[in-house]
């Protein structure tokens, strides 16, 4: 009798275990796809801003093309910037939607060098606005990428473990994919506003010509001179 129930106890007590194990598989397969809904949507968020930067800075050099001599690389690079948009924005699932988002932030940087050297480009505010709004998502995207991440992470060791392992493929469990990307590592180089492009207020004496910056230094040389009369 003592045997029996002690059998029946211990039998319970492994319906019980395998039931926490199963559980805890499941709660954590919900975790992992909040997080990754929460990631996405700051990622889909983040390529809102992709077309006012696009057409900002379209619009950019255009006005450069009107005053330049030769022909302009920012255009080419602003039409990869909308492919690989449009490539980011249909990626589903975290492994290919960091490559996309790769691809993404290396056409962006594309643009920047070519504005950079191009000498009649000049960033109109318009155009600092919608890279503070890339820096910004990128920022965030930081924050979520490291949650997301460490969650995924804590699943896939979880399912690696006995005796949850047992259950993880009767389940039809797979290992979440991590998202390894390095586009918000990279948001440094996104910013127009951290000074690495000239403003309009930056290159207004880069428009004056050598007379009218002469005549400009005689007249502030003049100023000074009736200045120190009254002085004296």
């Amino acid at each position: 009798m003592n045997l029996s129930l002690i059998a029946i106890v211990l039998v319970g007590l492994v319906a019980a275990l395998c039931g926490l194990v199963v559980a805890n598989l499941k709660a954590q397969q919900r975790d992992v796809q909040a997080a990754w809904n929460r990631l996405d949507g700051l990622r889909r968020r983040g390529m809102e801003a992709v077309p006012a930067f696009v057409a900002a800075v379209s619009q950019d050099e255009a006005a450069a093309q009107r005053v330049a001599s030769s022909p302009s690389v920012v255009h080419r690079a602003l039409d990869d910037v909308a492919a690989a948009s449009r490539a980011s924005a249909s990626a589903e699932d975290p492994h290919a939607a960091a490559a996309a988002d790769d691809r993404l932030v290396q056409a962006i940087e594309r643009v920047y060098a070519a504005a950079e050297v191009e000498p009649d480009f000049v960033a109109s505010p318009a155009s600092r606005k919608a890279s503070a709004q890339l820096d910004a998502a990128m920022e965030a995207l930081a924050h979520e990428q490291q949650i997301y991440n460490n969650v995924a992470t804590i699943a896939t060791n979880a399912q690696r473990s006995f005796p949850a392992l047992l259950f993880a493929k009767r389940l039809g469990l797979s290992e979440p994919q991590r998202y390894e990307s390095e586009a918000a590592a990279r948001r440094a180089a996104l910013d127009w506003t951290r000074g690495s492009l000239p403003s309009l207020a930056d290159a207004s004496p880069h428009v004056m010509n050598p007379q009218m910056l002469w005549a400009s230094a005689m007249a502030d040389a003049a100023i000074d001179d009736r200045t120190d009369d009254r002085r004296r």
